[in-house]
């Protein structure tokens, strides 16, 4: 049953997959001889779908080369910088159980956050976790002045999300404290989502944060191919 949660986003991939594909074929098959333009933005519509879903949700669209490269510039940043144990992040069986029963449970979040940040050997005392119902523009934020991380309800809809987004927000804490950033605002969302990977958190955010953070699956699945 677990094996099946954990694959789901797959299965619900391909059926619509399947879905935009007959689509596609049924609205290219009524086109007659003139009739291409009035199609045309249900086609580019449905094309852009299926790019999505084998990016997003399937992983297996190619990577592109400006990607690339910036994927090995903070690849490069990282290994130089923070040397890693090369080892994979388990989380606690009995604190997933008690987040999946309750994902408003700050209790655990909090200790889920404790042992984030343990992982990587940084001492989280000064950290606080936050639940939020009002919080629409974000999945999560870090506030580093007060060192608080603020988990949102509207955007999170599973547990296996929660978790991924309680990944990357500790991760911004964590690169603070291992001073380690980059200029662009942009590169470091980046540079948080790839030290995700790269530290050894990468199975929960390939499971939770599709849809929601600044890598695709297929960069993600790339991504820790190099790594």
């Amino acid at each position: 049953m677990n094996k099946f949660k954990d694959n789901v986003s797959y299965i619900i991939g391909f059926l619509l997959l399947i879905i935009a594909v007959i689509d596609l074929v049924k609205m290219i098959m009524n086109i007659d001889g003139g009739g291409i333009i009035r199609y045309l933005y249900d086609i580019l519509f449905i094309i852009g779908a299926i790019v999505f879903i084998l990016s997003n949700i399937l992983g297996i669209m190619p990577v592109s080369s400006s990607k690339k490269a910036l994927f090995d510039e903070i690849l490069g940043y990282l290994s130089s910088h923070a040397p890693r144990s090369g080892e994979m992040y388990k989380v606690p069986p009995e604190l997933y159980d008690r987040l999946k029963n309750n994902k408003r449970d700050k209790e655990v979040l909090s200790l889920l956050a404790k042992d984030i940040c343990a992982f990587c050997d940084i001492d989280s005392t000064d950290l606080s976790i936050h639940v939020r119902d009002d919080l629409a523009e974000a999945a999560g934020t870090f506030n580093a002045y007060y060192s608080e991380i603020h988990i949102s309800l509207i955007n999170t809809r599973t547990a296996g999300e929660v978790l991924a987004v309680l990944i990357h927000e500790c991760m911004h804490y964590i690169l603070r404290e291992k001073k380690l950033w980059l200029e662009s605002r942009e590169k470091n969302e980046y540079l948080t989502d790839i030290a995700c990977l790269y530290f050894g958190f990468g199975n929960y955010i390939n499971r939770g944060y599709i849809l929601i953070g600044y890598l695709k699956r297929n960069e993600i699945r790339y991504l820790m191919r190099l790594i």
